[in-house]
């Protein structure tokens, strides 16, 4: 989501981008003291919600707001100002969403967000979700994953160690059967079995799938090793990293291919 801010006045704008990061941590946030630089900014982005001051120098914010609402016809419009007497126009003639009265401060903030005028449309989250943090397990839907072979469900487990990489034929007969390649039919029979399992199970899109090679869409997952890593970077996994399997303390991938 992209918030546009604008307020003429130095600590007014510094207070107004403060309270909506507070209320909405994980947002976009665009601010700026003169009117004619937000609406340049706003020429080139599209934007979600706009707060603005009303009483500015130069375009006032009832000036600014009908200009992005007619560019952005779903933008939520809030004002935040220090007088009553636009109301009435704010929200009769511009059909603003909301109007806050300074100052402003993060519950308000959020209250606003939470009553938007045209609700936003956030990507629903991602339909299977991976714990590595313990034992190794795959759900989908809140319910586990049933896999026929045993091999089956670490070769997966393998193939979200690797974070994204692609993991060669080879290189994962080694590491699950520990450099025993007499296993070549074992594993075309497993690879088999887990693109069967998760197209199955209507999730076959979490597999990259390349000659001679697996990899695992990290965006069509959630899992806790990877929120983990996003805060640890650069550190060794945990111990309690996919307890059942021998080779769990291998180096991750970086996200390049790793065919063999």
């Amino acid at each position: 989501m992209k918030i546009l801010a604008v307020d003429d006045e130095q600590l007014m704008l510094d207070a107004l981008r403060e309270s909506i990061q507070e209320a909405a941590p994980q947002e976009e946030i665009y601010a700026f003291r003169k009117a004619s630089d937000a609406l340049a900014f706003a020429k080139e982005h599209p934007i979600d919600v706009a707060f603005l001051d009303i009483r500015m120098r130069g375009m006032d914010g009832l000036e600014l707001g009908r200009w992005l609402l007619e560019q952005y016809p779903q933008m939520n419009l809030i004002f935040c100002t220090s007088y009553d007497e636009y109301i009435s126009e704010a929200f009769r003639s511009i059909r603003c969403n909301g109007y806050i009265t300074k100052p402003v401060d993060a519950e308000q903030i959020s209250q606003e967000l939470a009553h938007l005028r045209v609700p936003l449309h956030k990507p629903e989250p991602p339909r299977v979700r991976i714990h590595c943090l313990g034992r190794f397990e795959v759900f989908i839907d809140g319910l586990p994953i049933k896999f026929e072979n045993s091999k089956t469900k670490e070769f997966l487990a393998y193939l979200v160690n690797a974070c994204g990489g692609i993991c060669g034929n080879q290189e994962i007969i080694a590491q699950l059967w520990e450099d025993d390649f007499r296993h070549d039919s074992y594993f075309k029979k497993i690879r088999k079995d887990l693109i069967d399992t998760l197209e199955r199970c209507g999730c076959g899109e979490i597999l990259y799938r390349q000659r001679g090679g697996l990899g695992i869409n990290v965006d069509k997952v959630s899992c806790d090793y990877y929120d983990w890593k996003k805060h640890h970077t650069g550190r060794k996994k945990p111990e309690e990293y996919m307890t059942q399997y021998s080779w769990r303390m291998i180096p991750d991938d970086d996200g390049s291919n790793r065919i063999f």
